[in-house]
């Protein structure tokens, strides 16, 4: 693929996930979410036996989510990020 048709590929992927999700739903996620969520087709890029198409299709939504990510002005603040300790006793 030219970088021009993956661009494209790419912004297609976008506007299917904000027109799926919508916008809002992108401010509520934390850097955890974007990383599970890039890692879910990550898993399923890659097939037994092996398929070209299956990959590339799986990589367009890893690109798009990377980007869905990017365009975020900041994250949702994660549960240990305010200095809280899971398990800690006061």
């Amino acid at each position: 693929m030219i970088r021009d048709i993956v661009f494209v590929a790419i912004e297609s992927e976008r506007r299917y996930q904000d027109k799926k999700w919508g916008t809002d739903f992108d401010t509520l996620n934390t850097p955890n979410d974007w990383v599970a969520y890039i890692s879910k087709y990550l898993g399923q890029a890659v097939t037994m036996p092996f398929n070209d198409n299956t990959f590339r299709l799986q990589m367009v939504k890893v690109a798009a989510l990377a980007t869905a990510a990017l365009e975020q002005p900041s994250y949702a603040p994660r549960h240990y990020d305010n200095g809280e300790r899971l398990g800690s006793v006061s």
